[in-house]
């Protein structure tokens, strides 16, 4: 599914998370149904917005998550490191499920980011309320479902 859509359901309590690439397009193709980390936010999270590392240093992927789930809670071993967190061998104990994710057509540059919206890759999470200039550039920037 590649519709093309624009941004307006965008909530505060967003966040922006650093990927590499291998994991963003584990991602892009369906592998991974699950993103892992060490922690979780304090408030409910709707949407990750993906920042790709080093080469490709851009905003680029928005995903809608379901619930976050808390090792040892089970998750479907549907995709890449889901059978590891349920046995326990991850550092991460959180896993946000993959529900949507949409693309943008034109990556936005750390160059662009750092210039224009003073951010930088997050070394951990960053809420996008901390950014709302870029939260309103990326409101009218065009996306596309990739599922």
């Amino acid at each position: 599914m590649n519709e093309q859509i624009r941004m307006d359901f965008i909530e505060p309590r967003d966040i922006f998370l650093s990927i590499k690439p291998k994991f963003a397009r584990l991602i892009a193709s369906g592998e991974k149904t699950y993103e892992f980390r060490r922690y979780k936010p304090k408030d409910p999270v709707k949407r990750i917005w993906l920042y790709v590392t080093s080469p490709l240093s851009e905003l680029k992927y928005i995903v809608e998550v379901g619930e976050i789930v808390e090792y040892p809670t089970k998750i479907p071993e549907d995709g890449i490191g889901n059978a590891d967190f349920n046995k326990g061998l991850k550092v991460s104990k959180f896993g946000f499920s993959i529900m949507h994710l949409y693309e943008l057509v034109e990556g936005i540059p750390i160059s662009k980011l750092r210039s224009k919206f003073n951010f930088n890759a997050p070394q951990g999470f960053i809420y996008t309320d901390t950014f709302p200039e870029l939260v309103d550039y990326v409101k009218c920037c065009e996306m596309r479902r990739v599922y």
